[in-house]
């Protein structure tokens, strides 16, 4: 199944908002602007008319305070039955991370580096990570570093790296840039363990659950990194 077939099992083609296109003008332009108003005079919160009980911005949530179906679905990893109707408290709050030297110092002098997973532009989530054009266009699993953390672990600009912990590990190229901090690497998901030498990122990560509806924890992981053998 490509992109547009995808799609097409999940656009409603009749919504007001598509102004009457179809697949074929997605294939012909590859994008469309949702008919939601002028992107210049758009205004629709100016009256309120937010999704909560008193129809403005709430900063004390009487909806969290109650339980229920309050975290939104992609908190909830997308399905209904994981959202357990918890309680949360009705105001926001600083939560620490798990896998932090302030939270889990032990885990920390093993794997001090914290990574960050993100979208990848060639893929979507995992899936078309198997076909040539999407692996030539991302490119292979690069791991960005920051300077002194690569100079700490003799890796230069391109080398080949493992990146660790007591849960699994996968394998990259270093890329050494100042667009990292101190103490975080980033490797972007989708490579496909079967296809992407060493693994893939998913095997570095804690199944533990977040605070909300069950939320996962794939941005909250301590890891190593040092020189492939």
């Amino acid at each position: 199944m490509n992109e547009f077939e995808l799609m097409d099992n999940f656009i409603d083609w009749t919504s007001p908002k598509l102004g009457g296109i179809d697949m074929a003008y997605f294939r012909a332009h590859g994008f469309y602007r949702l008919n939601v108003g002028d992107p210049k005079t758009r205004t629709p919160h100016a009256e309120g008319n937010f999704p909560t009980p008193s129809g403005k911005v709430e900063f004390y949530s009487e909806s969290a305070a109650a339980g229920g179906d309050f975290v939104a679905p992609p908190f909830r990893q997308m399905y209904m039955a994981k959202q357990d109707g918890t309680k949360l408290d009705p105001l926001p709050g600083y939560v620490p991370a798990n896998e932090r030297p302030e939270t889990n110092a032990a885990q920390a002098a093993r794997y001090p580096l914290n990574i960050v997973s993100p979208k990848s532009h060639g893929f979507l989530n995992s899936q078309y990570a198997n076909e040539p054009h999407k692996i030539q266009s991302q490119g292979e699993q690069a791991i960005l570093i920051n300077p002194s953390d690569a100079s700490a672990r003799h890796i230069a600009n391109g080398a080949a790296v493992k990146v660790f912990n007591d849960r699994g590990d996968f394998q990259g190229h270093a890329t050494v840039t100042e667009d990292v901090p101190p103490g975080v690497i980033v490797a972007s998901l989708g490579y496909w363990h079967a296809l992407n030498k060493g693994g893939a990122v998913n095997t570095i990560s804690s199944s533990a659950y977040g605070g909300m509806g069950h939320c996962p924890t794939y941005s909250d992981n301590l890891v190593e990194v040092g020189l492939a053998v």
